[in-house]
């Protein structure tokens, strides 16, 4: 799903370009679940606020106020706006957002950081198109760990994103390391592997360096399995191989969803800087 608004744009055929922001906005709205009106403004840049407060009028969307980190006033699918996106959907997907009341306070802000963040890179120029975390379940097995939104870049390469706010420790952080590997590794009869690279962003440096640490060459890696109550257990010890540290970057974000730091800590390009000033 490509990101540029300016693809739908037709002056002269009001009606046709109605249509095309009704069907990003309500299709980008059932892949991620949930949006705000700041993030469809982003996505339709030219509509603006005006286009959310039509959408909810009209029965399309349903706003309600919620409190993550703080007050946010969260955009839904109706049963309305629902029927009209899978009227015209290649593939389903599970909505349980029907009842807003169901999304649980702390994957909102989590969530909402994720689109901004990809909305951001689609208009830097940086992917070419995305995949939703519930869109990407729909083609794993079931029980599979899914990365936040995985990113498609121009050059071909599949980037799997995690947005890391708060710190895992323990067992959380080695089951992050192990299932990071794994993912970036071929199959026992040499498949692909399911990411070319990962890019974990996080607005917190504490937070990079010691996840950098802990995906350093030959760092100790605990491996967990669990027991039949429920419980887990050290299965064994192993280490980070070395060619892990070649496609695991990690880069600073704030808080309004853009990168502050290139894959190898350094700053954005001008091209970058010049994106953003865009906004």
């Amino acid at each position: 799903m490509g990101c540029n608004a300016h693809e739908f744009m037709d002056e002269d055929n009001p009606r046709a370009q109605g249509e095309a922001n009704k069907k990003k906005a309500l299709v980008w709205t059932y892949n991620w679940g949930f949006s705000t009106p700041s993030i469809l403004q982003l996505l339709l840049q030219h509509a603006g606020m005006s286009w959310a407060n039509g959408a909810v009028k009209q029965g399309w969307m349903r706003k309600t106020g919620m409190t993550s980190r703080e007050r946010v006033r969260v955009l839904t699918l109706t049963e309305k706006g629902l029927a009209w996106v899978e009227q015209r959907s290649d593939q389903l997907l599970k909505y349980s957002e029907l009842d807003p009341h169901r999304i649980s306070p702390v994957t909102i802000w989590h969530n909402l950081l994720a689109q901004k963040l990809t909305l951001h890179a689609a208009r830097r120029g940086e992917i070419k198109s995305f995949m939703t975390e519930r869109v990407l379940a729909t083609k794993s097995a079931q029980g599979t760990k899914q990365p936040d939104v995985v990113w498609f870049s121009r050059k071909g390469e599949r980037i799997a994103v995690e947005v890391e706010l708060t710190a895992k420790w323990d067992r959380k952080l080695d089951d992050f390391v192990g299932k990071t590997i794994a993912a970036l590794s071929e199959g026992e009869d040499g498949q692909r592997p399911r990411f070319d690279r990962f890019e974990i962003l996080t607005t917190s440096r504490a937070i990079a360096r010691r996840y950098g640490e802990a995906f350093m060459p030959g760092t100790s890696l605990r491996v967990w399995r669990d027991t039949t109550k429920g419980t887990a257990t050290l299965s064994h010890l192993t280490e980070v191989p070395d060619w892990v540290h070649q496609k695991v970057s990690f880069r600073m974000i704030s808080d309004d969803g853009r990168i502050l730091t290139g894959p190898d800590d350094t700053e954005p390009s001008s091209a970058d800087r010049d994106a953003a000033a865009a906004d």
